[in-house]
């Protein structure tokens, strides 16, 4: 019988996390379009430590990240972002966008 509260605690407790982190995702990009990019780095660390993010999800926050980075001048870090996205991630969108980066 105490079985259903703590799976019902569990769910409610992953799906809030899963909300807050589209919710960080979301606030980097509006960050990222005001200019705030400290902001973003931020942002999208949170993203992706509230929750393991999907393959999808982990790829656009890393290429979020390197905009912002490359937006910054911190054109090494971005890079070597666009790098990783290029071939770990080269199956998603992200990674085809940072093969396009990079050449």
């Amino acid at each position: 019988m105490k079985l259903i509260p703590i799976l019902l605690m569990v769910a409610l407790i992953s799906g809030c996390a899963g909300l807050a982190q589209k919710g960080a995702l979301n606030n980097a990009y509006s960050n990222y379009e005001d200019g705030d990019y400290e902001d973003v780095i931020q942002l999208t660390s949170q993203a992706e430590n509230f929750q393991e993010p999907t393959h999808e999800m982990k790829a656009e926050i890393i290429y979020l990240r390197a905009l912002a980075l490359e937006k910054m001048g911190r054109t090494d870090e971005a890079t070597g972002l666009f790098n990783y996205l290029s071939q770990d991630f080269k199956d998603t969108q992200y990674g085809y966008m940072a093969i396009e980066k990079l050449n």
